[in-house]
């Protein structure tokens, strides 16, 4: 048996199907390089590439492996699970000193652009240990189901936030001269991918401080609210969804859209409420998610009973300035999911991509919208400004732009964006993808007249859109009356038992988050002696799992944990660095198992305190 042959009994080991897979691609592709095999000094097969009339060795003739045990080098001690992402295995050196050189089982991710470059890895090296050692993944350009929306949904379950900085990256020598288009994509999908992750991560820190209060202050009123899961029954699949996002191109078209009124479904986002209102356009619903939204932005008599999409998360004094329909969605929260569930309905979520704007997107969808407008989404600096005039000044200012990154635009080349637009626009890229081919006829319409262009849309102005599609007379708030609230009688009743008896919820975490301290503490006397009984010792690690498996099932441990997102980063992080002895290890164990209780008991003391308060004068 040859060691292609080989090889390919080994990936079907690891990845079922794999071996029918380059089988056929090798059959049925034509070669899309001049690959020539060429001999070392040392007697290694290198790899010469010709391209455009040029030729391009992937390793060196003299040198095949000095400069692979250099990055090596580089990369010091890789601590377990780390993830290392490398573009080619034109030159097997790389792949094999990072493999042999690193005792720590860690996660390779090689991308290979070219199909005939792999078949000739396959061809010249055996990787039967090295999948043993390390879990490794192939990414080959051509093979089935290895295209570039599988690579980042593959990439982002690795690239976590708590490994980003344990990661390690390289592009092989050439690879970035012969596959330049390529390695900027891989590079750019890495980047992409490592940037929401800690938009995300520090989305949470900056909102886990308020979000608990938020959470309190806002059940109250699912008690007597609405779930977005009611919509679909009442709103018409055959008219129109318009978005109104609050970009600055808003400013050209708002007025548009008092055409619009009565023959579509106009959602809109908190920051466009009051240069709509001022444009005298009523929106038929508008939405808030954001904690920290202060409440000028929608402080208008005219807003207190326009139904609105909420969160339990949202700005506390908007709901409570809002006197109207209320419609909440599955966010995910335990606590909340279990009053949901006394709706009889399905405990469903929306899909939010980040943004008060991709949510209303979301609901679109969820609702079976066919057609959505967007107006004023320009995800991008339109005349350099980040927002509509009116929003949250009169007239915005403009901004120095020249340092920012630079995006497709709808009208013009390019345009200025920032890190958190960008994120966004990814994320409309991707979903409006998925439902079109998911919803025959599936359509977004961009009149947004300016801004960064969203792919898989149609541009028009906002007047040809409104003509096209704006066709079927339609009453919404007449739509939105025939609903009830979610709860019935009886099921309102039991939730407001049920949030009266969250202190007391509060009081158990409490009680079982000690008992966990305290076996920590016994594990740090243990392993303070100089001997270890190893079973006493791995039967304080079994007891410790179960109790903190019981606690962690608790609903209130949920808002805890949200809370303590960086003390839970600082765990997550620390679970992939090991240590030399198992008394070290023990040790580390229980110094951060101490240090997280006490978090947990303190924070669960403080949110008995408040829902005590909040819940106490609740009717």
């Amino acid at each position: 048996m040859t060691t292609y042959e080989k090889n390919l009994k080994i990936l079907a080991k690891y990845y079922p199907g794999m071996d029918t897979i380059i089988t056929e691609a090798k059959d049925h592709m034509e070669p899309d390089l001049e690959i020539v095999e060429e001999s070392a000094y040392d007697g290694t097969t290198v790899l010469k590439i010709k391209k455009d009339h040029k030729s391009y060795y992937l390793n060196g003739k003299r040198n095949t492996k000095d400069p692979a045990k250099m990055w090596v080098d580089t990369l010091r001690e890789l601590q377990r699970n780390a993830p290392v992402l490398m573009m080619g295995v034109g030159n097997p050196s790389y792949l094999q000193e990072l493999v042999e050189r690193t005792e720590k089982r860690i996660t390779i991710i090689v991308y290979e652009p070219s199909l005939w470059i792999f078949l000739k890895f396959l061809e010249m090296v055996n990787i039967e240990r090295w999948m043993e050692k390390h879990l490794i993944i192939f990414w080959v350009d051509g093979l089935e189901g290895m295209d570039e929306k599988q690579m980042r949904i593959m990439l982002g379950r690795i690239l976590k936030y708590e490994m980003l900085n344990l990661s390690r990256r390289i592009i092989l020598p050439n690879y970035e001269v012969i596959f330049a288009e390529k390695a900027l994509n891989f590079a750019r999908i890495c980047r992409e991918i490592a940037m929401r992750e800690v938009v995300q991560f520090n989305t949470q820190q900056v909102f886990s401080n308020v979000m608990a209060k938020n959470l309190f202050a806002n059940a109250r009123y699912l008690c007597n609210g609405y779930k977005t899961t009611q919509l679909p029954g009442v709103i018409p699949k055959d008219i129109p969804g318009i978005l109104v996002a609050a970009g600055p191109s808003l400013n050209k078209n708002i007025l548009e859209l008092k055409r619009a009124k009565g023959k579509a479904f106009i959602v809109a986002v908190d920051t466009a409420i009051k240069p709509l209102l001022k444009a005298g356009i009523i929106p038929d619903m508008f939405v808030i998610i954001d904690a920290m939204k202060p409440l000028e932005l929608v402080e208008l008599k005219e807003a207190k009973n326009i139904p609105l999409m909420t969160t339990l998360n949202a700005s506390p004094e908007v709901l409570e300035y809002h006197e109207g329909m209320k419609f909440f969605y599955n966010e995910g929260y335990q606590f909340a999911e279990r009053i949901f569930l006394k709706t009889g309905q399905p405990v469903q979520d929306i899909p939010s991509g980040g943004s008060v704007a991709t949510n209303v997107f979301s609901l679109f969808c969820r609702i079976g919208i066919k057609t959505i407008i967007l107006v004023g989404q320009d995800l991008a600096y339109t005349g350099n400004k980040s927002h509509a005039d009116g929003t949250f000044q009169k007239v915005m200012e403009e901004e120095d732009t020249s340092n920012f990154m630079m995006v497709e635009g709808n009208y013009e080349e390019k345009v200025p964006t920032r890190t958190d637009f960008k994120v966004f626009l990814d994320w409309y890229n991707q979903s409006i993808e998925i439902c079109q081919k998911q919803v025959a006829d599936f359509r977004v319409i961009n009149a947004t007249e300016g801004g960064a262009k969203i792919q898989h849309t149609e541009i028009m102005t906002l007047s040809e859109a409104i003509d096209q599609e704006c066709t079927k007379e339609i009453d919404i708030q007449e739509c939105l009356g025939k609903l009830e609230p979610m709860l019935k009688e009886e099921a309102r009743e039991w939730a407001r038992k049920y949030l009266h008896g969250l202190p007391q919820e509060f009081e158990k975490l409490k009680v079982d988050s000690g008992k966990l301290k305290k076996s920590y503490e016994k594990l740090d006397k243990i392993c303070n002696r100089k001997n270890i009984d190893q079973k006493e010792y791995l039967n304080l690690l079994k007891k410790i799992k179960k109790i903190s498996t019981a606690m962690e099932k608790a609903s209130t441990y949920q808002l805890v944990a949200i809370t303590l997102s960086n003390a839970q980063y600082i765990m997550g992080n620390e679970e992939f660095m090991s240590e030399d002895t198992m008394q070290k290890e023990g040790k580390e164990i229980a110094r951060k198992g101490i240090l997280y209780t006490k978090n947990v008991i303190e924070m669960a003391e403080l949110f008995r305190e408040m829902a005590e308060d909040i819940f106490a004068d609740l009717a």
